[in-house]
């Protein structure tokens, strides 16, 4: 595992980020709308901005959106701009939560927090093939004799994160329609 000369910054990060997985993955599935949700939940928003934040502030590596720009250190890229997001439907998803009684805070809820932990996800997936050794051959392709990130397989990783994530969110959100439909037929 590659993990050398990663900052203070980087491991408070990446504590923060296994944090949130492990909020987010029981939230994800355990029952919703009970006190214990809503502490994990604060765990997971606790340690998302934590993690979220600091990664603002990590600059070893990113893809620049200019056409033309090389990727490399120093640039504020695709990286940070999912972190932004993140950043974003994470405080969206905990603002939502204690507006769940109209609609827009019923739907925004798991809608938000679900693309926030997708997210999180997502650059997990991508450390794991940049970081553990017998991912990292996987995680360049070499096009003209130059590697290029992401590959074929990290691609096709992603693409199945986020099939598997719509899914998600469209159960998600027929249970938030089912649950509003049989809360508007009681007196």
């Amino acid at each position: 595992m590659r993990v050398a000369g990663i900052s203070i910054v980087g491991w408070i990060h990446t504590i923060g980020c296994i944090a949130a997985l492990g909020f987010g993955a029981v939230n994800l599935l355990a029952a919703k709308g009970t006190p214990r949700h809503a502490r994990r939940g604060t765990g997971y928003v606790v340690s998302m901005v934590v993690a979220m934040g600091l990664s603002l502030f990590i600059h070893r590596f990113d893809i620049p959106l200019a056409r033309g720009a090389q990727p490399g250190p120093s640039v504020f890229g695709l990286f940070h701009w999912f972190t932004v997001f993140a950043l974003l439907f994470t405080l969206l998803g905990y603002y939502a939560a204690s507006h769940q009684s109209r609609a827009f805070g019923a739907y925004t809820h798991p809608v938000a927090m679900t693309l926030s932990y997708y997210l999180l996800l997502a650059g997990l997936i991508n450390e794991l093939f940049v970081r553990v050794n017998i991912l990292r051959p996987y995680a360049f392709d070499m096009i003209n004799g130059k590697p290029v990130f992401p590959s074929h397989t990290v691609r096709m990783t992603h693409i199945s994160s986020d099939f598997a994530f719509v899914i998600i969110l469209i159960l998600f959100c027929i249970k938030v329609w089912r649950y509003r439909k049989v809360g508007q037929k009681s007196p």
